[in-house]
C-alpha cells in the first residue's frame, strides 16, 4: 500500500492520502482512516462506473479520486485517492491504470506461487518426514524403544505438545497404552504406565480403534494403526504455537503411522525370533544337561546375574543380549569332557585339567554353526580366563579378554563358591565369597567388573539367591 502511494504521489507532483477497500467495500487496516461517505459513495456506484476512474468532490468539496483495482470483469477492490489539489491528467490516469494492471498481474503470479506451495508443502515433508521415520527407526527393534522414538518423532513433526500411542491387546479388546509424553505436565518423560487401558468403542479413541477413521478437530487429530487389521492408534494433541490442526497436519500424522506401522511389524518379527533363539538355546542347554545329569549345571540366577552386571556396567543392549545367551550355554565346553572328569570329588589332577582345556575348545564347536550364536561364542570359549593372563585357553590378559567373558568369570567364581559342586567339600557363606573375589580382584578377576558386581548386591536382589 505504501508503494502505491509513494509512487501515485511521484506522478501526480504532491503527497497525496490514500484509503484502500476491498471488494466488499470494507476498509482495509492499516491503510487509513475509515470514512463512512466513502463506503456510501462505493455503494452507490452503477456497475457500468464501478471499471471506470473517476474523480468526485468529498462533503467538505475537495476533489477525490476513485480507482477500481480489477482484471477483465472481476474486481479484486478500490483505492480512495483524498483531496487532490487538481484533477489529475489523462496521461496520470492512464499510468495509474497501466501500474494497477501491472501490480495485479505480479500479485495474482504470487497467489499463484503460494497456492502452489502449499499444494506442494505437505508432500515434500511429508517425504522428508519418511525419510526420517525410517531412518530413526529403522536404527533400532527394541519393541519398547521403537514406540517411544515413535511418539516423540510425531511431537517433533507435529510440533505438538502431547502425543500418545497405544496398541490393541491380543483380545482385540483394549487399547493398551504404550507411549504418553505430555511436554508440560510430565516434562517430557514417558509417563504410558500412569494411563488406562481403553475398551475399543469407548471415547474417541476406541472409536479410532473401532471404525479406522481419522479423527480430526481444532486441538486434536488421532488416526488408526493399520496393518492388514488395526493393530493401534497414534493421536497428537494441542499445537504448541496454539493454532489450530488442518487437514495437512492429518496428512502427515497419517504418514506417521504408516510407517510406524511397517516399524512395529519388524520388530514384533524380530522378538518372535528372540523367541525363538531363546526355546532354542534352552533346549541345547537341555541337551547338555542331559548328556551329564549327574554333574553341577548352573542355575537361571547365574545369567540374571550376568544380566544384573552388565547392565550396572551400561553396556550396549544388542551386547548384553549375547552376554545373556552364552549364560544361558556356559558349560558348552564340557559336552565332551568324560563323565569321570565332570563328576570327579575332589581336586581334579594335572592330566585331567589338561583334557578340560584341550576338550573345551573342541566343544564350542557344536555351536559354531549356529549363526545367532556366534557373537556368544568368544563369551563362552573366554570365559575361564584369568585377568591376569593365567587361564585357558588362550591365556588372555586384562582388556584382551572380551568384557563378556570377564562378567561370567565373576558370576560363575560367586556361583560355585555358594553352591554346592562335586569337587569341593562345603560351599561358603555369600559374606566370604564376596572377600574371596574382592581378593583376586585385578589378578582373576578385572576390577570393574568387580565393582560393578558389589554394587549389584548392594543394589538388587537376583530372585533365588538371597544376599543379606
Amino acid at each position: 500500500m505504501m508503494a502505491f502511494k509513494d509512487i501515485f504521489s511521484d506522478v501526480i507532483g504532491e503527497d497525496i492520502q490514500c484509503i484502500f477497500y476491498n471488494k466488499d467495500y470494507r476498509c482495509i487496516k492499516g491503510s487509513g482512516v475509515h470514512r463512512a461517505y466513502l463506503a456510501r459513495f462505493l455503494h452507490r456506484l452503477s456497475p457500468g462506473h464501478r471499471l471506470q476512474i473517476k474523480t468526485f468532490k468529498c462533503p467538505c468539496d475537495r476533489l477525490c479520486m476513485y480507482i477500481p483495482i480489477y482484471q477483465g470483469s472481476n474486481i479484486y477492490g478500490y483505492v480512495i485517492v483524498l483531496h487532490l489539489k487538481r484533477p489529475p491528467e489523462q496521461k496520470e490516469i492512464l499510468f495509474m491504470k497501466a501500474y494497477i494492471d501491472v501490480a495485479l498481474k505480479e500479485y495474482q503470479k504470487e497467489q499463484e506461487l503460494n497456492k502452489l506451495y502449499d499444494t506442494i508443502r505437505p508432500r515434500a515433508i511429508a517425504l522428508s518426514t519418511i525419510h526420517t521415520i525410517h531412518r530413526l527407526l529403522t536404527s533400532t527393534l527394541d519393541m519398547e524403544e521403537l514406540i517411544e522414538r515413535i511418539a516423540r518423532l510425531t511431537l517433533q513433526v507435529m510440533r505438538a505438545r502431547y502425543c500418545s500411542m497405544m496398541l490393541l491387546d491380543n483380545t482385540r479388546k483394549f487399547l493398551v497404552p504404550k507411549a504418553v509424553i505430555d511436554i508440560k505436565t510430565s516434562n517430557g518423560k514417558n509417563s504410558h504406565r500412569r494411563y488406562r487401558n481403553i475398551k475399543v468403542g469407548h471415547g474417541l479413541l476406541g472409536t479410532v480403534a473401532k471404525t479406522g477413521k481419522a479423527i480430526l478437530s481444532k486441538d486434536l487429530i488421532c488416526v488408526p494403526l493399520v496393518d492388514e487389521d488395526i493393530i493401534g492408534i497414534l493421536c497428537t494433541r494441542y499445537k504448541i504455537n496454539n493454532t489450530p490442526f488442518n487437514n495437512f497436519d492429518m496428512e502427515i500424522l497419517t504418514t506417521i503411522s504408516e510407517q510406524a506401522v511397517i516399524a512395529i511389524k519388524n520388530a514384533q518379527l524380530y522378538d518372535d525370533q528372540k523367541r525363538m533363539v531363546y526355546g532354542s538355546i534352552k533346549s541345547l542347554a537341555a541337551l547338555l544337561d542331559a548328556k551329564s545329569p549327574n554333574t553341577y549345571t548352573h542355575t537361571e540366577y547365574f545369567a540374571e546375574l550376568c544380566l544384573a552386571i552388565s547392565e550396572e556396567m551400561k553396556l550396549q543392549k544388542d551386547y548384553i543380549r549375547n552376554i545373556h545367551y552364552a549364560a544361558l550355554l556356559p558349560d558348552t565346553g564340557r559336552f565332551s569332557i568324560p563323565d569321570s572328569i565332570l563328576g570327579k570329588h575332589g581336586k581334579l589332577s594335572k592330566q585331567e585339567f589338561d583334557v578340560i582345556k584341550k576338550r573345551h575348545l573342541e566343544s564350542m564347536k557344536i555351536i559354531e554353526p549356529l549363526e545367532f550364536l556366534k557373537p556368544a561364542i568368544p563369551i563362552i570359549m573366554h570365559h575361564h580366563e584369568r585377568y591376569d593372563g593365567t587361564g585357558y585357553p588362550d591365556g588372555l590378559k586384562g582388556k584382551d579378554i572380551p568384557i563378556g567373558a570377564r562378567i561370567m568369570a565373576v558370576a560363575d567364581a560367586f556361583e560355585a563358591m555358594i553352591s554346592s559342586r562335586p569337587y569341593k567339600k562345603r560351599k561358603v557363606s555369600i559374606q566370604e565369597a564376596v572377600k574371596e573375589i574382592e581378593r583376586n580382584k585385578g589378578r582373576q578377576f578385572d576390577p570393574e567388573v568387580v565393582d560393578a558386581f558389589k554394587s549389584v548386591l548392594r543394589k538388587r536382589t537376583i530372585p533365588g539367591i538371597n544376599y543379606k
